[in-house]
């Protein structure tokens, strides 16, 4: 039997395969699950949380403009990709995003969910 209902959903976000970023309506990284940070090369318990997302992924100017896209028009996207430079090395990221709403359907903010996919097809 679950105890921490809460402690459960924490757990299954920190598990996802794909890397998840999320951002309240100010734009603060409120977010960013152990996947995220092994794809973008930043430890996420001390890169970025409580940090505005402009700041905290001013070295990916593509991500920022999903970030800021979203949290401007409101739009979602669904599996589109971006490209963002690491150490000089290209990747490919596959991404959604997603507006996040409570359940009386106040918005609250955008999340990003997106993998490597730099070398899927690839042999």
């Amino acid at each position: 039997m679950i105890k921490n209902i809460q402690e459960y959903y924490q757990c299954i976000l920190d598990n996802l395969t794909g890397g998840l970023v999320s951002v309240d309506l100010k734009g603060k990284v409120v977010y960013l699950n152990p996947m995220a940070g092994k794809i973008l090369h930043m430890d996420p318990e001390n890169c970025c949380r409580e940090a505005q997302y402009d700041t905290a992924f001013e070295s990916f100017p593509a991500l920022k403009d999903v970030i800021k896209e979203t949290l401007e028009t409101g739009k979602c996207v669904r599996r589109a990709e971006i490209s963002i430079m690491h150490a000089n090395t290209p990747l490919i990221i596959g991404y959604s995003t997603m507006l996040v709403s409570n359940h009386e359907g106040k918005e609250l903010g955008v999340t990003v969910i997106f993998q490597d996919i730099s070398f899927v097809g690839k042999t």
